[in-house]
């Protein structure tokens, strides 16, 4: 997930959100490969209780937990292909 395709994802996360009044929604991406700044941004998000302006205008609350991978995603390696 990138913090590009990140904005997808927070419409849904509107949708649900508007579903019931209080409702705590968990976002388990823990097999997912996230990058660092959307993973950062998803917390933000769980802290503040609320989703961008841009996605959520008015500004609902939104209980949002985060179930991050266990491993921070690195950039990829080289491969050595053996002669």
């Amino acid at each position: 997930m990138t913090a590009r395709s990140l904005q997808a994802l927070y419409v849904v996360v509107k949708r649900a959100n508007h579903l019931k009044e209080g409702l705590h929604l968990v976002l388990d991406v823990s097999h997912a490969v996230v990058e660092p700044a959307a993973l950062e941004q998803l917390r933000e998000c769980s802290a503040s209780h609320h989703l961008p302006a841009a996605i959520d205008p008015l500004q609902s609350e939104c209980q949002l937990s985060i179930v991050a991978p266990v491993e921070p995603v690195a950039a990829p390696r080289a491969r050595r292909l053996a002669a």
